[in-house]
């Protein structure tokens, strides 16, 4: 979600707090894979311009992201849910623009590169002024807590989303949906794991060279350790304000991934659907009932918001 403003979130207008150092591994997901299912990263996303970054501050580990680098927005961004207290900052990575340069994530002033060095492979706080986009995070702030919390506000976590697809429809979502894994997962046992991304736009990028998704999706696995506790689904919906929010299986979301990421030939895989089913305690196609409106209940997709 957005740093932007909503009633449970704190007001965007600290572009330049700092209050300590994180580091970005850029290149490997070696220390990160607590945050996919079964040690599993998404298959099929990663191209020639595309950077593994494990996202980690004050010496910790927090989420994986793959970054596209010419687009200058995350593929997608792997986390686990926590509890949180918002605070905001925008924070660069920059060995994304060089390998040899330090692996801290700094703010914009304390980085030593220039202004064209660090957009000629990322976005900056500067493509986000004077627009009618807001700051989307795959990863939200909203479900993270601490360090954690700070962690998601790097803009390798960020893509423009459109200010009422993701402060109205979005925003809502998130909400049920902390909700839910909190209630039907994470307090009975189980853990959540979380997969967020953006298609980016095939067209020309007037946004100052950062693509604007036509998409952004989720894909979500509650693992436990009773099988008839287990259960996925995932949403996707148009990066626009007139937007639906479709909540179909997961293996449905790696089909049509598939065709808006123009894989031909490929299917991609976020997360593996036949070890984590789709349903919950044994209800084998049963979408989790929080979020499907009680007129709607008896079908297999549902729309919200």
């Amino acid at each position: 979600m957005s740093h932007r403003t909503m009633d449970w979130l704190m007001p965007l207008g600290c572009l330049s707090l700092w209050v300590g150092l994180a580091l970005a591994e850029v290149g490997s997901f070696s220390g990160c894979y607590d945050y996919f299912y079964q040690d599993a990263e998404p298959g099929g996303f990663a191209t020639a311009n595309t950077a593994e970054i494990c996202q980690r501050y004050s010496n910790l580990y927090h989420f994986a992201t793959l970054y596209d680098r010419p687009q200058r927005i995350p593929r997608w961004s792997a986390y686990t849910l926590a509890q949180t207290k918002p605070r905001c900052f925008d924070l660069v990575c920059p060995q994304l623009a060089h390998p040899d340069e330090s692996p801290e994530m700094m703010t914009e002033v304390e980085s030593t590169l220039s202004l064209d060095e660090r957009r000629s492979s990322q976005a900056i706080s500067k493509d986000y002024e004077d627009t009618s986009y807001d700051r989307g995070q795959l990863n939200p702030n909203a479900f993270q807590c601490n360090v954690g919390h700070t962690a998601t506000f790097t803009l390798t976590n960020t893509a423009p989303m459109n200010s009422f697809f993701n402060q109205v429809h979005w925003a809502k979502l998130e909400k049920t949906l902390k909700t839910q894994l909190t209630g039907s997962c994470r307090n009975v046992g189980g853990k959540p794991y979380l997969v967020t991304g953006a298609v980016p736009r095939d067209r020309n990028r007037p946004y100052n060279g950062v693509s604007v998704p036509s998409h952004i999706w989720t894909a979500v696995c509650c693992d436990h350790g009773d099988k008839t506790h287990k259960f996925s689904f995932a949403f996707i919906g148009e990066n626009k304000e007139a937007s639906s929010l479709q909540i179909i299986p997961v293996e449905q979301l790696n089909t049509e991934l598939s065709h808006l990421y123009k894989t031909p030939g490929e299917v991609l895989a976020v997360l593996h659907p036949v070890t984590c089913p789709l349903g919950r305690k044994g209800a084998s196609g049963c979408l989790p009932v929080l979020f499907i409106p009680k007129q709607r209940r008896n079908e297999t997709t549902a729309f919200i918001y």
